[in-house]
């Protein structure tokens, strides 16, 4: 019996300091909110690493800091905006569903204030139009910096400057600005359905209220979501701001389907858009890792437009990091493009962060 009780005591000091040695190797790397739960044969590992858009270019990061484990299985439990997606083996990366011991683990466990950086993230925001013969390249970039905090599990604000770059698109004119702000709340009701709800200011001149919903399973093809909200227009000028009434109503539902050919997925969304025209939208999109490249087309009672969108981590990811701060490049700059410049055909607006359909599908 002594024996037993030793090699027992023996066992859990090992997994104990086993699970430190993790959690202290992958904070170093940029890893955050690292949270181990040890079991005798499997360590599964909760974690987020926000220089990353693609989970598995994550966990393959985080094998090789860590190296061969012996007979020691680990699971990784990646999450997005602090809510665990599944779990993933080392080896293979398949995806399982989360039991119920470690969704109540992540809960006790789970202490945003002290888990995350204070990230300062640099990104670029474009927009373009071609076609005038005065002028056929019209654009408005801007450089943004901004800061993401979490406050609760799933709650976070968002805020930071836009420096003006260069204007020849509108006549707005160029001088430091708020960047979009928000309050952003995303948590997971039940197992594969996911809410993310936003209010502030948003990118394209919206302000109001964003409501996302997503159905989604990694390792099913079928998907469906529901994008809606209530927003308004509004701009910075040098004596303050403009806004117009927030009575812009828009509610678009999608199902993408994934089709097995070197992950290319099809998405089909109809509603009412962002300027209450009424129609239909396809996208075409194929993955490479952390790079998404796709097509679209639109239909609405306004118009009909075509064009192209991409999305990538940008270069060089991390600047500058300490224990407690760190200062990076976006891992997720979104931009698209359409033929159709003067008729805002199936628009919609980007919220300073992924959308949930874009986000989950990483997964």
């Amino acid at each position: 019996m002594r024996s037993i009780i030793i090699s027992t005591i023996l066992l859990c000091s090992g997994l104990h300091i086993f699970g430190q040695e993790i959690e202290s190797k992958l904070f170093a790397s940029g890893f955050e909110n690292v949270i181990v739960r040890e079991e005798k044969d499997s360590t599964f590992v909760f974690f987020e690493h926000r220089e990353f858009r693609d989970p598995y270019a994550s966990m393959e990061y985080a094998n090789l800091i860590l190296g061969d484990r012996n007979n020691q299985e680990l699971i990784w439990i990646p999450q997005f905006h602090n809510v665990p997606i599944g779990h993933y083996s080392a080896k293979y990366f398949h995806f399982k569903s989360l039991t119920g011991e470690n969704k109540e683990y992540f809960k006790k466990h789970n202490k945003p204030l002290n888990n995350y950086r204070f990230h300062f993230r640099f990104h670029p925001d474009v927009a373009a139009r071609f076609g005038f013969y005065s002028n056929p390249f019209e654009v408005k970039f801007n450089m943004v910096l901004d800061s993401r905090i979490y406050l609760l599990p799933g709650f976070s604000i968002q805020t930071g400057v836009r420096i003006p770059i260069v204007n020849s698109l509108d006549s707005q004119e160029n001088y430091l600005s708020p960047a979009p702000s928000m309050l952003h709340y995303m948590f997971s009701p039940m197992e594969n359905h996911y809410l993310a709800i936003s209010t502030g200011t948003f990118y394209y001149d919206r302000y109001g209220l964003d409501f996302q919903y997503r159905y989604q399973k990694p390792d099913r093809r079928f998907s469906f979501g529901l994008e809606s909200g209530l927003t308004g227009f509004y701009r910075f000028y040098r004596d303050g701001y403009r806004t117009s009434d927030m009575d812009n109503i828009y509610a678009v539902g999608d199902v993408a389907y994934q089709t097995g050919i070197e992950r290319l997925s099809l998405r089909l969304s109809a509603g009412r858009f962002l300027f209450e025209d009424y129609g239909i939208r396809i996208d075409l999109i194929k993955q490479f890792g952390s790079v998404d490249l796709g097509l679209y087309a639109s239909q609405t009672d306004i118009g009909s437009t075509a064009g192209f969108q991409f999305a990538f981590q940008l270069f060089p990811g991390k600047i500058f990091r300490t224990k407690r701060v760190e200062v990076r490049t976006t891992e997720a700059f979104r931009w698209e493009y359409s033929y159709n410049s003067f008729e805002p055909v199936a628009k919609k607006f980007r919220i300073g962060m992924e959308r949930l359909a874009d986000a989950l599908r990483q997964f």
